[in-house]
């Protein structure tokens, strides 16, 4: 072969370099940008701590994308066996190319070889991406869309040809709230269920659920980001209208509360009612005093040795003894001093915590306030029986021992046995005088 005689021309003995057995030829992120040739042997190319490929051929050109691009090396060449190459210094390389002009030629033929290579590739992935349901969407590390899959032109409204190279917060509503979202995923490196709005160029504003990662490679360089997006229009507007239908109703109930009470004629015996409920608020303030004081001891040890095993049977102990008494509780958490979920117990299968991830508290605010020790939430949150929300009223205290901050512990409270065991809702538990273990 032309190119087996060129390889054994004399004239190349000046640019033999031979390589012991396992040795390396360049690492990984070397500046060295000189091109090689294998003469004889074999040799290993590694990404990371991954075997890419293995080079036996005589004749095989590696390490000429540094060259090319004058980058650093994108991979690291280490010998199988004993290893003789042409190794040509960069500054030699276009004098090389001139002199022996049929190895140009076989460079040239390599190079449009990979990019046919990786040509295919990148198209056998967009017709992986165009059958997967939800919008696909990936960008380089500016923020400029690389990749826009079939669905994604149909949940945004927008072809491929005019979004590519685009920044991918042209995509969004409202920019603010999607730098607001990107800054959030930095930090975190990735965030799932994130409802972003959209203009449709035909619907309108739609709502899209986004989980966004973003992508490194094996030395944890940032390359981009990878979205997957979903439409959740008519969710999100049934959970609006559930919410509005739901203060509607809360109001009603007080009016009509209050009008029986201006009409009410049995005075005597509304009084009663009054003196029932109160003595109910002290039992209730009583209890939970009694149960916070007793479990924040309990919680202190387990947490600080991080063995959520131990505080789960904590938890399960306190319920099983809840059971023989009435079940105030639906459920308790324990977060640790960043808010993050370290053991969760609720007493039924479909309780919305059993859904709960590292983000469940991400946001809220559990600083107390107005003097009080401890924080009262009411939020809504979905089960398999409530998808648009289900009222929980919650109660957060703050876990120290000494002067260490420790973490949360969170009771969920039954709603209904609020109402109807103590005639009241989340908001009376704030004029409550509730202990805390950090006093």
């Amino acid at each position: 072969m032309m190119l087996d005689k060129t390889i054994n021309n004399k004239d190349l003995d000046k640019y033999l370099a031979s390589f012991d057995c396992g040795s390396m030829i360049f690492h990984e992120g070397d500046h060295s940008q000189d091109l090689y040739i294998l003469v004889s042997g074999q040799i290993e190319i590694f990404k990371g701590n991954n075997k890419l490929t293995e080079l036996t051929e005589k004749g095989s050109f590696f390490g000429e994308m540094s060259f090319l691009l004058g980058q650093e090396r994108t991979a690291t060449a280490k010998t199988k066996t004993t290893v003789q190459t042409i190794r040509v210094p960069k500054e030699e390389i276009t004098t090389f190319l001139h002199d022996f002009p049929e190895l140009a030629g076989e460079m040239t033929k390599l190079l449009a070889k990979r990019l046919d290579e990786t040509s295919q590739t990148l198209y056998r992935l967009k017709e992986f991406c165009d059958q997967l349901p939800d919008a696909v969407v990936a960008t380089d590390r500016e923020g400029k869309i690389i990749t826009w899959n079939t669905a994604a032109e149909e949940l945004y409204g927008q072809a491929w040809n005019r979004m590519k190279s685009r920044s991918v917060e042209e995509i969004y509503d409202d920019p603010k709230a999607f730098k607001k979202f990107f800054d959030e995923v930095r930090a975190k490196r990735s965030v799932r269920e994130k409802i972003l709005s959209i203009r449709h160029p035909q619907k309108g504003l739609r709502f899209i659920s986004t989980s966004t990662s973003l992508l490194f490679d094996d030395y944890r360089q940032f390359h981009g980001i990878l979205s997957l997006g979903r439409d959740v229009t008519a969710a999100h507007q049934m959970g609006k209208k559930y919410k509005r239908a739901y203060f509607w109703f809360f109001l009603l109930a007080i009016v009509s509360a209050l009008l029986a009470l201006v009409i009410s004629r049995d005075y005597p015996s509304l009084s009663k009612k009054i003196e029932f409920f109160q003595d109910a608020d002290r039992l209730l303030e009583a209890q939970i005093n009694q149960d916070y004081m007793s479990l924040g001891e309990q919680f202190v040890e387990p947490m600080l040795r991080k063995d959520k095993a131990a505080a789960v049977r904590v938890m399960d102990a306190f319920f099983r003894t809840q059971s023989d008494i009435g079940p105030l509780y639906t459920g308790m958490v324990l977060l640790d001093n960043d808010q993050d979920i370290f053991a969760f117990y609720g007493l039924s299968e479909n309780h919305p915590g059993r859904q709960m991830d590292e983000n469940s508290y991400d946001g809220i605010d559990l600083s107390s306030e107005r003097g009080r020790t401890y924080r009262v939430m009411t939020l809504y949150r979905s089960d398999q029986d409530h998808p648009t929300g289900k009222k929980s009223v919650e109660i957060a205290f703050r876990l120290k021992q000494g002067d260490l901050f420790i973490g949360w512990l969170i009771f969920h409270l039954d709603s209904h046995v609020l109402a109807d065991q103590y005639g009241m809702d989340g908001s009376a538990l704030t004029s409550f005088q509730l202990q805390n273990a950090e006093q």
